[in-house]
């Protein structure tokens, strides 16, 4: 979901690739025949499950998440301490490899007051990079893109209870989309396949 409406394991196996060298006699020079003409060889395919393999798995994870339930410490030398408490729920999840598009309901309340219910879609074609954080690294990550000079300190931070971990994946305009899970194991078994998923839509999967 839409990470600021609230504020690679399966390594990729490498490419190999079998060159077949033709044979050659001692001292004399390969030749091809006139009516035959060297054929390129097929185009270079990432190694690992399929693109509707790899969808089916993040379908499959995503709708298990369920409800998340956590509170949110914000401890601010300027502004003072604060508590909020959510709940943010992914729901109606659709990966789609024919489109490359991951299609989902987003709902988060915040202090029982529903502050995000929309149905979003996400473009791996467009992805830019993912990266698998803690919400409290990704709220300093947000904060070191955002702030105003490089001088500028934060005077505060923020504290998760029990600790989200979220698949943070970035879009053209610094535009991000966002999946928390409770599980560290799971965050990054989804970040792993999400990133085989874009390399394989043509997206970029570099980390940032």
């Amino acid at each position: 979901m839409k990470v600021r409406a609230i504020l690679s394991a399966l390594m990729l196996l490498p490419l190999f690739w079998a060159i077949a060298l033709p044979a050659q006699t001692q001292g004399a020079k390969p030749t091809t025949p006139s009516h035959q003409q060297a054929v390129p060889p097929p185009p270079k395919a990432a190694a690992g499950p399929t693109l509707a393999e790899t969808m089916q798995l993040i379908q499959k994870e995503l709708n298990a998440v369920g409800k998340l339930s956590f509170v949110v410490h914000v401890f601010d030398k300027e502004e003072g301490n604060g508590t909020s408490r959510y709940i943010e729920e992914l729901s109606k999840v659709v990966a789609d490899p024919a489109s490359c598009t991951i299609r989902y309901h987003a709902w988060v309340s915040m202090h029982g007051d529903v502050v995000h219910d929309e149905d979003e879609t996400l473009s791996l074609h467009d992805v830019l990079g993912l990266s698998m954080l803690t919400n409290d690294q990704h709220e300093k990550l947000i904060f070191e893109r955002e702030k105003a000079n490089p001088d500028e300190k934060q005077t505060y931070y923020t504290k998760f209870v029990p600790q989200i971990y979220v698949v943070v994946i970035r879009t053209a305009g610094n535009n991000e989309e966002g999946f928390s899970f409770a599980s560290k194991k799971t965050a990054e078994r989804v970040n792993i396949a999400m990133a085989h998923a874009v390399e394989l839509c043509g997206g970029k999967k570099d980390k940032f």
